[in-house]
């Protein structure tokens, strides 16, 4: 691992531990039970760690995209600090509860950023997504990941307008077949069509 890998390892882990005893000390002041968010942001530190270690590899800082891979490494304290917001909130405001609201617009936000970012990616198994037959077929990865962008960006607009209708089974549904289902069977498609030439 690089210095300067090593340095944005160490910082994220600090700013996770640090936003953990913020949140700690948030939910005394509101009178909640700090337990829930203890294995929560030891969770968070964990994903932090792995991440980090992982998109330090050689194969994900040459082929990933640059700014996917950054994002990807300061994913958990992005998330943390932005999990405090609401938490302030509610302790200002304690009869309005706007969590749910925040994480799907939040999770919007990092669909649309990762969307954008897909056909940037290059083949590698850390970032983008991992169908085993794309690794050896560059044209499929690339054709995938083009039509993934755009499955990824609408995915993020829907997860941003959940709140207008607040149907979780309907925003989830659109979501796993947007980001999911459609770039799965067209690699499917892209693959035995490769297969029977």
């Amino acid at each position: 691992m690089k210095q300067k890998d090593r340095r944005t390892l160490i910082i994220s882990t600090i700013l996770c531990s640090a936003l953990f005893g913020i949140t700690i000390a948030i939910s005394k002041i509101g009178g909640s039970n700090a337990n829930t968010y203890i294995l929560l942001y030891a969770i968070a530190i964990f994903l932090n760690v792995v991440l980090n270690i992982g998109l330090s590899s050689d194969i994900a800082l040459v082929n990933g995209a640059k700014k996917l891979v950054v994002l990807g490494k300061w994913i958990m304290p992005i998330t943390g600090l932005l999990y405090i917001i609401p938490q302030i909130y509610l302790l200002m405001f304690p009869a309005q509860n706007v969590m749910e609201i925040f994480v799907y617009v939040f999770l919007g936000i990092i669909f649309i950023i990762s969307g954008n970012y897909f056909p940037k990616n290059h083949i590698n198994p850390y970032i983008g997504l991992k169908f085993p037959w794309l690794f050896h077929d560059e044209d499929g990865w690339y054709k995938v990941h083009k039509l993934g962008s755009y499955t990824w960006l609408l995915s993020g607009v829907v997860m941003i307008l959940h709140p207008l209708h607040n149907l979780s089974f309907v925003t989830v549904l659109l979501v796993i077949f947007l980001s999911g289902v459609i770039p799965f069977i067209y690699s499917l498609i892209l693959y035995f069509k490769k297969k029977t030439k």
